[in-house]
């Protein structure tokens, strides 16, 4: 089931359980800051794998809807490296 970023993560993972897959779609915005904050990339990510560990949601991590990388196509990729370091961190 899609999670927009504009959800309420809590009770989607409530009421998905472990039934569906979490398919989380972080805000793209993060991305799009003059300056990226990667303290709040972690923060909104740790979130969401914290729920869905406590409702035993199966999850995923796509990032769509990119309008712009303030032409620094990197902040991708870092964005990947963070999601993934945490991930690791969770398991």
């Amino acid at each position: 089931m899609s999670v927009s970023p504009w959800a309420k993560q809590d009770r989607c993972a409530e009421e998905l359980g472990g039934e569906y897959v979490f398919s989380r779609k972080p805000n793209p915005a993060l991305l799009a800051f003059p300056e990226m904050d990667e303290a709040l990339i972690r923060e909104e990510t740790r979130n969401t794998l914290a729920l869905c560990r406590e409702h035993d949601c199966p999850v995923e991590l796509i990032l769509k809807d990119i309008s712009t990388v303030r032409y620094r196509p990197e902040r991708l990729t870092r964005w990947e490296n963070i999601v993934m370091e945490l991930v690791r961190e969770d398991s």
